[in-house]
């Protein structure tokens, strides 16, 4: 931890910036970001396979909003944990999720430019 942090937030109550899609894009676009073929294949798979996941809990988070507006007070029990569950782990990762889903295809085309800039081997 940072001397300056307090679990994760700056002293001055401002949140760290957890991403960095566009400045990864303008150091491949530049060429300083090179990566061999065959890493940046790696690395684009698991960032492929993160936003598949996100999407996949972004959207039960908007299920479980959809089934509490319709339901209000006369929620089934197993419905209900459903709703619990993800209007927790939203407000646990506030926001971060959303920002995920801009920032992570960012990534993903920045390594895919970084494995062209790689020097080709003879």
């Amino acid at each position: 931890m940072w001397p300056d942090e307090d679990g994760g937030r700056v002293t001055d109550g401002s949140t760290r910036e957890r991403f960095a899609g566009d400045l990864f894009l303008d150091l491949a676009a530049k060429g300083w970001l090179v990566v061999r073929p065959e890493e940046a294949e790696r690395v684009i798979g698991e960032l492929e396979r993160t936003l598949e996941v996100i999407r996949s809990r972004t959207h039960r988070i908007e299920v479980s909003r959809r089934l509490r507006d319709a339901a209000g007070d006369d929620m089934d029990p197993c419905v209900d944990r459903l709703v619990v569950d993800a209007v927790f782990a939203e407000q646990i990762t506030s926001g971060s999720w959303e920002r995920a889903l801009v920032e992570l295809p960012k990534y993903i085309e920045a390594f895919r430019m970084a494995a062209r800039n790689a020097p080709l081997e003879p």
